[in-house]
């Protein structure tokens, strides 16, 4: 059984790690390999639902050669949910206990069927105030069920993700300026926006959507994230935005956020900054990115 979640990171990459995303597109699937796993090695979207696809990945991954190797699971948005709380003043070993009865009236089913983990944010984050924690909680019966369906597909799980930190791994190591860097990441159902300052993460939220129709939307919310990021963490103030996935062309969206927030606007594209084996296209982009970021994982330990 695989760490339900596991928010750990560190700076080795191991021998290589399948990636699985499940959103209303279908099934994506990623692999790396190489000198410390750092090579994207293969990224494919199967249409249909996870038991419909089934068939059809697993012959890939036999063809591939990916049978037996360690996967992480990126979750999709509303499977879990992202919540910022105090961190209640217990010992390390009781945190996970003490965070659940925290959040227990924010949840939709019995805190028994409840799986969580956290993660915190750096330490200059918060400018006198309480410690504050990221707490992520999903059902557990939810998750169990889409690690054995991962089993049965002949793949090992090692580990639970979210999009949210799934992403770090493709963008940390271009946010390493003491400045801030927004990154958007844009879909009809699940939008979010991470914002970090020297590669560490200080602030992430949902955003009610990414589409066209909800453009002044977005960028109010962004205008008032990197406000809040300035004026409360008093980090020196986002020079610039990242668009992800790659989008085409220069969208409306990136010529209201140049006019409006004054920074830099990039649609960010991972032909420039991971190295592939295969083509990285804009279709291969836009539909496999969180499942090409949790392949690209940065990891703590030898083994998962």
């Amino acid at each position: 059984m695989p760490n339900l979640f596991s928010f750990k990171r560190g700076k080795k990459r191991q021998s290589g790690l399948v990636s699985i995303h499940v959103s209303e597109s279908g099934v994506a699937i990623a692999s790396s390999h190489g000198a410390n796993a750092s090579k994207l090695a293969f990224a494919e979207l199967f249409s249909g639902t996870p038991d419909i696809a089934a068939p059809s990945i697993t012959a890939s991954l036999d063809k591939a050669n990916l049978t037996g190797m360690r996967c992480s699971l990126v979750l999709s948005g509303g499977e879990y949910q992202l919540l910022l709380v105090e961190a209640p003043e217990v010992p390390a070993n009781e945190m996970k206990e003490a965070l659940l009865w925290r959040v227990k009236d924010l949840i939709q089913y019995p805190t028994d069927d409840a799986v969580l983990d956290y993660f915190e944010l750096p330490e200059d984050a918060f400018r006198g105030r309480g410690q504050m924690l990221y707490v992520v909680v999903a059902q557990r019966s939810m998750v169990e069920k889409r690690i054995a369906w991962v089993e049965s597909l002949g793949l090992t799980p090692a580990y639970v993700d979210i999009p949210e930190m799934a992403l770090l791994n493709l963008v940390e190591e271009v946010c390493d300026n003491e400045a801030g860097t927004a990154v958007l990441y844009l879909d009809d159902k699940s939008s979010f926006l991470n914002i970090l300052s020297g590669s560490s993460l200080y602030l992430t939220r949902a955003l009610a959507s990414g589409s066209p129709a909800a453009l002044e939307s977005t960028v109010l919310d962004l205008q008032r994230s990197m406000d809040y990021f300035e004026s409360q963490i008093g980090k020196p103030p986002c020079v610039r935005i990242l668009l992800l996935p790659l989008q085409v062309g220069e969208t409306a969206l990136m010529r209201e956020l140049r006019e409006n927030l004054g920074a830099d606007v990039q649609s960010f594209d991972l032909a420039d900054s991971i190295a592939s084996e295969i083509s990285l296209t804009i279709e291969l982009q836009q539909h496999c990115l969180l499942a090409i970021a949790g392949a690209l994982r940065v990891e703590t330990r030898s083994k998962g």
